[in-house]
């Protein structure tokens, strides 16, 4: 092996091991009224910087950033205890979280199985007339999380679905546009859009679109 590829390596594994030091585990505190997903009070959920746990996905994304700062080492300044904070849904602030970073207990990338949940019939007209999809499209490098290109994957705004939480977070808006029939101005087809995710190094390339159902 050459010094340029044992550097590369060596650097490639220490990023991988700063990633999944931490976790973030997240206990749902309170329920106001009935939660479409499903939230209940005590319900625990346990999330990286990149696996969604099984939270709702407006829920995530809606504390997201927190979630960040906690899972590469720092606090949420105005928060009086370190390494935690409290979150609520957009969802009018229905439900309610706390939140604390732990470590670990995999060492590894922590990345579980959560199903999705069936939320047609629950009062969102979007989603009863409409599915959205997403396929990576090419990747430049290696994607950290283990996408590869032609997965294909069924969101939306409660549905995380496997997806990397920070694509996921990136498409979260676009997928309100989506689902109210219409289009982002500087879209090139009509009910999609394509991007890359977040990460400019290995650079995921992606398409987004919506089927009726």
């Amino acid at each position: 092996m050459a010094a340029d590829d044992q550097d590369i390596n060596e650097w490639a594994a220490n990023i991988l091991k700063a990633e999944n030091r931490y976790c973030q585990e997240v206990l749902v505190t309170k329920v106001s009224g009935a939660c479409p997903y499903g939230h209940r009070v005590g319900d625990t959920f346990t999330l990286t910087g990149l696996h969604a746990g099984g939270l709702c996905g407006s829920l995530l994304t809606a504390i997201m950033p927190s979630v960040v700062a906690l899972h590469y080492g720092g606090n949420v300044l105005w928060e009086p205890q370190p390494a935690t904070f409290t979150g609520r849904c957009p969802e009018g602030g229905r439900v309610e979280v706390a939140v604390r970073r732990v470590d670990n207990p995999e060492a590894a990338l922590y990345k579980k199985v959560c199903p999705p949940r069936v939320m047609t019939g629950r009062g969102f007209a979007g989603i009863d007339t409409c599915r959205v999809f997403v396929e990576v499209r090419d990747i430049a490098g290696n994607c950290f999380f283990g996408h590869s290109v032609g997965d294909k994957f069924e969101i939306d705004p409660f549905n995380v679905n496997g997806m990397c939480c920070l694509l996921y977070n990136q498409l979260y808006p676009y997928m309100h546009v989506l689902l109210s029939g219409a289009t982002p101005a500087w879209a090139t087809m009509e009910h999609s859009i394509a991007g890359e995710c977040p990460d400019i190094f290995n650079r995921l390339s992606f398409r987004m679109w919506v089927e009726k159902r």
